[in-house]
């Protein structure tokens, strides 16, 4: 998800307390009265203009000479820029050689414009210069603006019943419907639309919040197109809820649970090659298939068609590169 950092100029409570409220990253102000006021309302982050932290730097975008200057600084350092004439072009060619760049925005219009930039977009905007219903306007429409992945449709292969395994479930702090929940695979490459437990039942209540994602082993996507071992989650991380349209919003983890239960090693065909994911055997794991809708893990058969998402390559400490990889 994108992030949005405002400038505070006068205190205002009530601004402070809705942008915390819908998700604000980090105020900006040249007021440490504002500064500690607004620390005691929340813990959130806030910067002083004129003391920044050394990861965050205000730079003016205003020449060719000062765009090849910003690409070449060190990519950890989060540039909130203004520019100065032109404000695609700059833009396009920053987003395609580095991350941690915001924009310097003061309307709605000027924030959808900056976040759809090469599709990607800036990683998110800077609000200034404007009052405060602009502001949580444009709070509001950023934070909500859902990202898209590529998804496509996978055949069963097999189904296998396997001995005992460590499954790890993932509880957040959202409600999931039918047909909601996060891809999932035993290879970085080839990853299965897992379904949350929002589906009711005559046995247990229904879970909505919660992802029976698979086997400790397994690759799980997560924000910034990265992936993470299940193994590896924690209370307090992000993660990516997708939907059967490739919609996907961001997430954060509650709670992690990781018990002993019977697995399923499921096969399946994808369009690059074929993959599998190992989940626990239950009647409430479900999967997406192709329509939308989802179906249990132990209904599957040869020949169902399932929601999936393939690319070429691999991972690297779950960053994507392009490199000779054979996940068997």
């Amino acid at each position: 998800m994108k992030k949005v950092y405002l400038e505070v100029v006068e205190w205002n409570k009530s601004l402070v307390t809705d942008a915390i409220e819908n998700g604000v990253d980090a105020f900006f102000t040249n007021n440490a009265e504002i500064k500690k006021n607004i620390s005691e309302l929340a813990k959130v982050d806030v910067y002083l203009i004129d003391d920044l932290p050394d990861h965050i730097n205000f730079f003016t975008l205003d020449s060719k000479d000062a765009e090849i200057k910003a690409a070449g600084m060190p990519g950890n350092i989060e540039l909130i820029i203004k520019t100065s004439g032109w404000t695609i072009i700059p833009y396009e060619n920053l987003i395609a050689v580095r991350e941690n760049i915001l924009a310097t925005v003061s309307s709605v219009d000027d924030a959808i414009e900056s976040i759809g930039i090469l599709e990607k977009g800036v990683t998110g905007v800077y609000v200034s210069n404007c009052d405060s219903e602009c502001m949580i306007n444009i709070l509001k429409t950023v934070k909500s603006k859902k990202s898209n992945m590529a998804l496509t449709v996978g055949e069963i292969l097999s189904v296998e019943k396997l001995n005992i395994g460590d499954r790890v479930c993932i509880d957040t702090i959202s409600s999931m419907k039918d047909g909601e929940g996060m891809l999932v695979g035993d290879y970085s490459n080839g990853m299965l639309l897992v379904n949350s437990e929002s589906v009711d039942n005559p046995y247990v209540a229904s879970r909505p919040f919660r992802v029976n994602a698979g086997a400790v082993h397994c690759y799980v996507m997560t924000p910034g197109n990265r992936t993470k071992y299940l193994s590896d989650l924690r209370s307090g991380d992000d993660v990516l809820i997708v939907n059967s349209k490739g919609e996907c919003y961001t997430s954060v983890i509650g709670r992690i649970k990781q018990e002993k239960r019977p697995m399923l090693r499921i096969v399946i065909k994808g369009n690059v090659k074929d993959f599998s994911v190992v989940l626990q055997n239950a009647e409430t794991i479900r999967v997406v298939t192709d329509n939308g809708s989802s179906k249990s893990v132990v209904e599957l058969k040869t020949g169902d068609k399932v929601t999936i998402f393939e690319e070429v390559g691999g991972r690297h400490f779950g960053h994507k590169i392009t490199e000779t990889i054979d996940e068997k």
